[in-house]
């Protein structure tokens, strides 16, 4: 499949640094040219070096609102509908950039394994993850991620719940 792909895999490291830099209102850094595992770090430490000050509701809630414009547009293009599709392609997505996850959209989910705590704080995971509640809420036709537990709080993993709404 064309999701696991180098290239896409850059694509959508260029595309998920765009919107994130279009939220705090900074400039994006070119990563698309760099190699997979350059590109994933110089991203992570972008985030981290402008979530770790003053993080306010306007800051998340933009963050939340470019992430899930995405994920509008990439339901679209991507002709997502149906449960599974939607499933299979976020955890496509989130695998490309260092974080594993199972469980079930909506519902439960797991991360394993994230590439990112080990540059994130708490704090600057907790306001990281408005990316993630906007995409997939994008992606589903709407909804909300809640976090139960993050591996950046010492936990073994990430436990959160999506539940849907209709937008």
């Amino acid at each position: 499949m064309l999701l696991n792909s180098s290239l896409f895999r850059r694509i959508e490291l260029q595309l998920l640094m765009n919107l994130t830099a279009r939220a705090l209102g900074k400039p994006s850094k070119r990563i698309w040219t760099l190699s997979n595992g350059k590109a994933l770090r110089v991203y992570a430490q972008y985030t981290r070096e402008h979530l770790k000050g003053h993080i306010d509701q306007h800051l998340l809630e933009r963050m939340h609102q470019e992430a899930f414009k995405m994920g509008q547009r990439l339901r679209m293009m991507f002709h997502l509908r149906k449960s599974a599709d939607i499933e299979q392609f976020t955890f496509a997505l989130y695998k490309n950039i260092g974080i594993t996850m199972n469980g079930n959209i909506p519902g439960n989910l797991c991360v394993r394994h994230c590439f990112f705590s080990r540059f994130y704080s708490p704090a600057v995971c907790l306001a990281a993850s408005a990316l993630d509640s906007g995409i997939i809420s994008g992606l589903s036709g709407g909804g909300q991620l809640t976090f139960q537990q993050r591996i950046t709080e010492g936990c073994l993993c990430c436990i959160a719940t999506f539940k849907k709404t209709n937008i």
